[in-house]
């Protein structure tokens, strides 16, 4: 049997579910396509072996744990052809302990192992970190998720490991040289590079006149890297706000020293001079989403520093992993500003509720976007969430419709029966069992349903779905009187008797 003992140690992650993906085909753009599924069920001893073996589908490992830790995250370069060599070379310039991988499509999984767990928030700050030094901000990072809510269906999101099919995987790890590694050699690689904790987020190097000190850290990092050709004028104006942020009454001479010292070659005088005069005229914020300065973005950090983004931040809240449990009703999680959500449709919908779910769940009011912004910005997030494939099936009995008709079998069936029809007006039950049909008055379902705190269904559709199940209303005369009852079909019956249960508490979800 394939020894996996080594392989598991290092890609331990969440125990209870795990993700697959069977490759169906490649698309234009060259990722391959197929089909992912998380399944809520733990990582088997076995599917590990297959993984290894290369017999389908391949294995995914969602890398946060339910206590909201990890032991390893990545960098998902989603970029096709790529060089690897050259991404390779510019990680070890920068001394930074990452480990690439090609992925499944020919892209780059850039790894960060550590040998205790660490807050997940921590790793994806330091990769988040890498990736801007990088010139790779914006692109995924794993773990997806800070935190997640296990115990109401929510998982997180799973990264398909390397080498399935061990030693032939075209799933491999890289030598610096660029070459590939076999499974004994990634060992190797993983023994050098996996890191102590606590980790220490990079800043990059320093250079002796620590260019855009206490700015924002991608203007470090492309002083220290070059801007590249034609990307000038956006790089010397984001320079130019920066310099009149640190610089007081000299900053206009402070642009001239840092265009002629880190672009290569300087913009022109009448260029720089014109650049000068947009800043000089009108208060801009830092053009954080426009090249070069959006590929080398570390917004954490850079909200740190001294002349950062702070108040030049944007507006909208950060949102983020949508994800969502079919449950009925369904159930969505959202990262705002790093935090997990949970929320009903009606709070993701609407922009209201959203605001006061977060005001209840984590403290904060997100300031109210035009409708038009927030409606791009769910359809976004939506969007992503169908592409990634985030929509986890729920099990049938925590189902809204299971819930009801469990509770009204136990209130139809497993409660005191009524001994005979007038004793409906008790509030029990009563079975014809010539007719087959059980009787009772809606009001007695009602209060059985509210003591087992059952609210997932209004008044009409609880009558619906007793319509569904063959019932109808009807009028009955008792004790003299005209009584409104239901009558349903009976269940089917059992053999062993059933105690009389003890009133419990039940969640609708």
């Amino acid at each position: 049997m394939t020894d996996i003992s080594r392989f598991k140690a290092i890609f331990q992650g969440l125990d209870i579910a795990y993700g697959t993906y069977k490759i169906e085909g490649s698309r234009h753009d060259g990722k391959q396509s197929g089909k992912a599924v998380v399944v809520r069920q733990p990582p088997t001893d076995d599917l590990w072996v297959k993984h290894i073996d290369g017999i389908e589908p391949s294995l995914g490992i969602i890398p946060i744990r339910a206590d909201n830790s990890c032991i390893w995250g990545c960098i998902d370069i989603d970029q096709y052809p790529f060089d690897h060599k050259g991404l390779i070379a510019k990680i070890r310039s920068l001394e930074l302990p990452l480990v690439v991988c090609r992925s499944k499509s020919g892209g780059a999984h850039v790894f960060l192992f550590t040998k205790e767990p660490v807050p997940a928030a921590d790793m994806q700050a330091y990769l988040n970190a890498c990736a801007g030094l990088l010139g790779q901000a914006g692109r995924e990072i794993f773990p997806k998720q800070s935190e997640i809510l296990v115990e109401r269906g929510d998982t997180g999101n799973f990264l398909n490991l390397p080498y399935f099919a061990g030693d032939e995987s075209l799933r491999y790890a890289m030598h610096d040289d660029g070459t590939s590694a076999t499974l004994e050699e990634f060992y190797e690689i993983y023994d050098k590079w996996v890191q102590d904790v606590p980790l220490v987020i990079p800043e990059g190097p320093k250079t002796a006149d620590h260019p855009a000190k206490d700015g924002p850290p991608c203007l470090q990092a492309l002083c220290s890297q070059g801007f590249p050709e034609g990307t000038r004028n956006n790089g010397l104006f984001n320079i130019a706000l920066y310099c009149q942020k640190a610089y007081g009454s000299a900053w206009q001479d402070k642009v001239m020293e840092y265009n002629n010292k880190y672009f290569g070659p300087p913009l022109g005088l009448s260029e720089m001079q014109l650049i000068i005069q947009q800043v000089e005229k009108k208060e801009y914020k830092y053009k954080c989403k426009d090249a070069p300065i959006n590929s080398f973005c570390n917004a954490g950090l850079c909200r740190t520093r001294k002349y950062g983004i702070g108040g030049d931040a944007p507006d909208a809240p950060d949102l983020a992993s949508l994800s969502k449990y079919n449950s009925e009703p369904p159930l969505w999680f959202l990262n705002v500003n790093d935090k997990r959500v949970e929320l009903d449709t009606e709070s993701l919908f609407n922009q209201a509720n959203f605001q006061k779910a977060c005001m209840e769940k984590i403290n904060v009011l997100p300031p109210t976007l035009r409708k038009p912004d927030w409606e791009s910005m769910l359809n976004a997030l939506l969007r992503e969430m169908v592409e990634l494939e985030q929509i986890q099936e729920a099990s049938e009995d925590t189902s809204v419709t299971w819930i009801f008709n469990d509770l009204l079998e136990e209130f139809t069936t497993h409660m005191q029966k009524a001994m005979d029809r007038e004793e409906l007006l008790l509030g029990r039950p009563w079975t014809d069992e010539d007719e087959a049909r059980v009787y009772f008055r809606m009001k007695d379902l009602d209060a059985h349903l509210r003591r087992n705190n059952f609210t997932g269904l209004s008044a009409p559709k609880i009558a619906q779905r007793l319509r569904d199940m063959g019932g109808e209303p009807i009028s009955m005369s008792l004790k003299n009187r005209t009584t409104r009852a239901w009558r349903i079909p009976t269940f089917a019956g059992q053999d062993a008797p059933f105690d009389t249960p003890e009133m419990k508490k039940r969640s609708p979800f």
